[in-house]
C-alpha cells in the first residue's frame, strides 16, 4: 500500500512538473533557432523587389532602411507633445504625465526586440518589417483616441505600449537586414540605416509643431500615423535578405552550426559551458598559426553567448552611453525654458527656441551615428565605446557649470555633443555584436541589449522626472537649478560605472579564449598587450619571470621568511610581451590537444 501511494505521489509530481518542463524546453527550442532557411523558391523571388518589377541590388537596403527608420524616429520628436498634452488631460499643468509615455514606449521597444529577436532573425525581414509597422500605427489611432477621449492611460496604452511593440520589431528587423548585406563594413551600414531614426528628430519635430498649431491634437495622430504607414509601406517593399553564402565571402565568421571535424579541438573558457564552443584547428606540427588570426572560426550557441560575462559587460557599458540623453530628449524643452527662457527666474526668451535646439540635437544625433558607426569600422569598436563614454564624463562634469553661470551655448553645445555619443552607440552596438557572437546571433543579441534601452528609459526617465517633481512638491520653484544637478551627479556615476565595465570586455575571440592564470583577479588589454592582476603566494611570486613584473622590488630575505610563517599572498601586475601570450598560447594549446586524445583513447583493463 505505502509503495503504491509512493509511486502515485511520484506520478503525480512528473505530471505536475511536465508543463513546466515543456514550457523551458520551448523557450530553450525558441532561442535556439537564430538562422533563416529560405527555400529555393523564396531565394529567386528575392531577386526582385517591389512587388517582383525591380531587380534587387545591394545598396537598394541603404535608403529603404533610412526612410523605415526615419519614420520610427518620430518618437524622438514626442516632446514636442508633451506641454499640449499636459493641458489638454491635466488640471495642473506643472505635472509631468505626457513625458511618461516616451519612457513607456522605449521601454516596450527593448523587451520587444528581446522576445521577438529570434523570431526576426527565422523568418524574413519583409514579413517582421510588415507586422511592426502595423502595430506602429494601430498606436497611433489608438492615441488619437486616447487624446479625444482625455485619457491618460489609454495614451500610455496606445503610443507607449502598442506603439513600442511595433518599434521593437521595426527597429531591430530593418538593422539586421541592412547589416547584413555589408559583413566588411557592419559599423557603416548599421550606421547608416540608423542615421534615419536620428533624423526622425529633426524632421517631426518641426512637423509635429506644424501639426500641434494647425490641427487638434486627436487629429495630428492620426495624420503622423498614415504618413508614417505610407511611407514604411513603400520602402519595405525594397528590403530582403541577401543570397545564401554572401555573409562569408572568405571572411572569418561565427556559425551556431557545430561541426564535427577530424582534429577539432575543444577549447573551454573558462566561462563557457562544456562542449558548446568549438576551435578549429588544422593537422599542423604546431599551433602557432592560430595565434596569427585575429578572429578565428568560432561555433558559439546564442546561449552561451549569453552567458558570456562580456555580453554583460558591454550590456552595462551601452546602457550607461544612452542613459544621459534618454533622459535629456524628452525634456530639453521644458529645461530650455525652465532654465533659460520664460520660466526662469528672470524671464525672458531664449536665445534659441526650443523646438530648433531639438532639431539641431537631432542633426547630431544623426550625424554621430553615420560618423561613429564609420570609425569604429576603422579603430575599432571598443576603443570608440570607450571614447563615447569619456565625452559624457566630460559633459555631465561641466553641464552643471553652464547651467549654475547661467551659459545657454555653453549647456547647449555639451547637450548637442552627448547626443553624438548617444547616437553613435545605437550604430556601433549591432556590429559589436556581430563581430563578437556571429552574424547569425545578432538579431537575438541586439534584441536583448536593447532592454538596457527600455531600463535606461524607464529607470532613467522616472528618476529624473521623480526627482524633479519631489522638489517642486516640496515647495522648490520649476527654476531651481538644485534639482537638476541632482539629476546629472546621479548619471555621472552610471557613466563612469559603464566605462570602468568597458575597459574589461574581451571584445575579440582570441581575448575571450585566452587561458586564465590559476591566481588571475582580472585582465585587460591595453595597447595591444595583455595586462593582468595575480594574487600569488610569495613563493610563486619569487619565481615568476621577471621581465613582465611590474610591481616593487622585494628583499633578499623574504624567501627564507616564508619557511617559518603561513604561506603570504600579495598583488603581482603583469604586462605580458607577444612572446609571453605566444607561449600562452603554445602550451594552452597542446594540453588541451593532449587532454582531447586522452579522452578519446579506449580504456585499457
Amino acid at each position: 500500500m505505502q509503495e503504491s501511494m509512493l509511486f502515485s505521489r511520484i506520478s503525480l509530481q512528473g505530471v505536475r512538473s511536465s508543463p513546466r518542463r515543456g514550457l523551458v524546453c520551448a523557450i530553450l527550442e525558441y532561442f535556439s533557432h537564430t538562422e533563416y532557411h529560405p527555400t529555393l523558391e523564396q531565394i529567386e523571388k528575392d531577386r526582385y523587389v517591389f512587388f517582383g518589377l525591380i531587380r534587387c541590388r545591394q545598396w537598394m537596403a541603404i535608403p529603404a532602411g533610412v526612410l523605415i527608420q526615419f519614420c520610427y524616429g518620430s518618437v524622438y520628436a514626442w516632446s514636442i507633445f508633451n506641454a499640449p498634452i499636459n493641458e489638454l488631460v491635466n488640471t495642473d499643468s506643472s505635472k509631468q504625465s505626457a513625458e511618461i509615455t516616451f519612457y513607456i514606449a522605449l521601454g516596450v521597444l527593448g523587451f520587444t526586440g528581446a522576445i521577438f529577436g529570434p523570431w526576426i532573425e527565422t523568418h524574413h525581414p519583409r514579413k517582421s518589417g510588415i507586422i511592426g509597422l502595423l502595430v506602429f500605427y494601430a498606436g497611433h489611432l489608438t492615441s488619437a483616441l486616447a487624446l479625444q477621449m482625455r485619457m491618460i492611460s489609454l495614451l500610455y496604452f496606445g503610443y507607449g505600449f502598442v506603439a513600442g511593440i511595433g518599434l521593437g520589431i521595426g527597429y531591430v528587423s530593418t538593422i539586421d537586414a541592412v547589416s547584413k548585406w555589408w559583413p566588411k563594413a557592419r559599423g557603416t551600414a548599421a550606421g547608416c540605416a540608423v542615421m534615419g531614426f536620428g533624423g526622425g528628430s529633426l524632421a517631426f519635430s518641426a512637423i509635429n509643431r506644424w501639426l500641434v498649431v494647425s490641427t487638434s491634437l486627436p487629429l495630428s495622430f492620426l495624420i503622423l500615423g498614415s504618413l508614417n504607414f505610407t511611407v514604411m509601406i513603400i520602402s519595405i517593399q525594397f528590403l530582403c535578405p541577401p543570397p545564401p553564402g554572401h555573409n562569408i565571402n572568405g571572411i572569418p565568421i561565427i556559425e551556431t552550426v557545430e561541426k564535427q571535424q577530424l582534429g577539432a579541438v575543444e577549447c573551454k573558457d573558462y566561462e563557457c559551458s562544456a562542449g558548446s564552443t568549438h576551435l578549429e584547428l588544422t593537422q599542423q606540427p604546431c599551433y602557432t598559426d592560430m595565434l596569427s588570426v585575429e578572429k578565428p572560426v568560432l561555433h558559439i550557441s546564442l546561449a552561451e553567448a549569453l552567458r558570456s560575462r562580456d555580453f554583460w559587460l558591454l550590456y552595462v557599458s551601452f546602457l550607461a552611453n544612452i542613459v544621459f540623453c534618454l533622459v535629456i530628449l524628452s525634456n530639453l524643452p521644458s529645461m530650455i525654458e525652465r532654465l533659460f527662457g520664460m520660466e526662469s527666474k528672470t524671464p525672458r526668451q531664449p536665445p534659441l527656441p526650443a523646438y530648433l535646439a531639438v532639431s539641431i540635437e537631432g542633426v547630431f544625433n544623426m550625424a554621430g551615428r553615420v560618423f561613429v558607426g564609420l570609425v569604429s569600422d576603422i579603430v575599432g569598436r571598443k576603443t570608440m565605446l570607450l571614447l563615447l563614454l569619456l565625452m559624457q564624463m566630460i559633459a555631465l562634469i561641466f553641464i552643471p557649470i553652464t547651467v549654475h553661470t547661467n551659459s545657454f551655448w555653453g549647456f547647449l553645445v555639451l547637450v548637442w555633443l552627448s547626443t553624438v555619443c548617444y547616437g553613435g552607440g545605437f550604430a556601433m552596438i549591432p556590429a559589436f555584436l556581430a563581430d563578437m557572437y556571429g552574424i547569425n546571433n545578432t538579431s537575438s543579441c541586439h534584441g536583448i541589449i536593447l532592454t538596457a534601452w527600455s531600463i535606461a528609459a524607464i529607470a532613467g526617465g522616472f528618476a529624473f522626472t521623480g526627482i524633479i517633481n519631489s522638489y517642486i512638491s516640496h515647495g522648490a520653484n520649476m527654476y531651481d537649478t538644485e534639482m537638476y544637478t541632482v539629476n546629472f551627479i546621479w548619471i555621472l556615476v552610471v557613466v563612469i560605472f559603464g566605462f570602468i565595465c568597458c575597459l574589461f570586455v574581451r571584445s575579440s575571440i582570441r581575448d575571450r579564449l585566452f587561458p586564465a592564470h590559476p591566481d588571475q583577479v582580472l585582465r585587460m588589454r591595453i595597447f595591444g598587450r595583455i595586462f593582468r592582476v595575480l594574487w600569488m603566494h610569495e613563493a610563486s611570486f619569487q619565481m615568476a619571470d621577471p621581465d613582465c613584473n611590474i610591481s616593487a622590488n622585494h628583499t633578499a630575505n623574504s624567501t627564507s621568511s616564508l619557511r617559518c610563517k603561513l604561506p603570504k599572498r600579495r598583488l603581482r601586475f603583469e604586462l605580458l610581451k607577444k612572446e609571453q601570450e605566444q607561449a600562452a598560447w603554445e602550451e594552452y594549446l597542446v594540453l588541451r590537444a593532449v587532454q582531447h586524445r586522452l579522452m578519446n583513447e579506449p580504456t585499457i583493463c
